[in-house]
């Protein structure tokens, strides 16, 4: 009689033991797919020019779901229908568009980490371009310091990458190793990062579930790192390069100001290389050191 009781003594405790073991890892795998869909809003604040200390703002998402990433300027994605229209627009009448950029960070991320492939997509003269890129595995640094941001216990860790020391909070509250530009590798979602030098700044501002899959943009011109940079030191040494093209396989085609007066092409041609190397000098301090920002 003593030996059935222990027995059932015994079994009940493996059971509950089972129990407990089988409730944890559901709420584990339950707690890894709700974060493993999400969508992150990111304010953005930057010092595009190191000689002048003004700063700009604007939002980026992050879009996370199941093992694949997008990060992308909120404005451009917005205009960008807008933009072609006015493409189209000037194609049919040769009227110059008077419609000023909304937005100066022209850069997206798209990362697959079920293929462990990254690629950047780069916004130039109104074409986007997307090509993967070798980047290498970051090697980050965890502190013991932590705070809290948006009520998610967060950890500090540290990297040095494009020339700048950056510092990264992440909470593994939010279960997924990834953040804002090509950051990630941490054991939780990158909540906020900011270089040394405070000229760069990411902090989420809003975090969402991402209830279906995201889309790409077809409008990408794909194509590889290499000749993506041959192109974009072309267009650095001749600025006017893709409008001369458009202009040129539409022979007929009349040009005129936006005061609605004529306008010769080699005018457009001097406007197009004045603004681009205006923008160029304004624009001295990009995201990664020793590279040139261009739009």
């Amino acid at each position: 009689m003593e030996k059935t009781f222990l027995k059932s003594k015994k079994l009940k405790k493996y059971i509950q033991n089972y129990t407990k073991q089988a409730l944890f890892i559901s709420f584990f795998l339950l707690n890894h797919f709700l974060f493993s869909q999400v969508k992150v809003t990111y304010e953005v604040t930057y010092k595009p020019d190191t000689t002048e200390n003004k700063f700009n703002r604007e939002d980026m998402s992050l879009k996370h779901f199941e093992g694949k990433s997008y990060f992308y300027n909120e404005t451009k994605f917005k205009l960008d229908s807008i933009y072609d229209k006015i493409t189209a627009e000037f194609l049919r009448t040769g009227i110059t568009p008077n419609v000023s950029l909304k937005y100066e960070l022209n850069f997206g991320i798209y990362k697959d980490f079920t293929k462990q492939e990254i690629y950047e997509i780069q916004n130039i003269s109104s074409r986007d371009f997307m090509f993967k890129i070798n980047l290498s595995k970051q090697n980050w640094n965890i502190d013991r310091k932590t705070k809290k941001i948006h009520n998610y216990s967060c950890k500090k860790a540290t990297i040095n990458f494009g020339g700048r020391l950056w510092e990264a909070w992440f909470t593994d509250e939010i279960p997924i190793n990834d953040g804002p530009y090509k950051f990630s590798g941490l054991p939780g979602l990158i909540l906020e990062i900011y270089d040394s030098e405070k000229d760069y700044h990411f902090l989420a501002t809003g975090i969402s579930k991402q209830i279906e899959n995201f889309r790409l943009p077809t409008s990408f011109f794909k194509t590889s790192q290499e000749n993506f940079l041959k192109l974009k030191n072309k267009l650095i040494t001749d600025p006017p390069l893709f409008v001369r093209e458009s202009v040129t396989k539409n022979n007929n085609i009349k040009m005129k100001g936006t005061d609605g007066n004529n306008l010769e092409s080699s005018e457009l041609y001097n406007r197009i290389t004045k603004e681009f190397n205006g923008f160029i000098k304004v624009h001295n301090n990009p995201i990664e050191k020793k590279t040139i920002w261009i739009r």
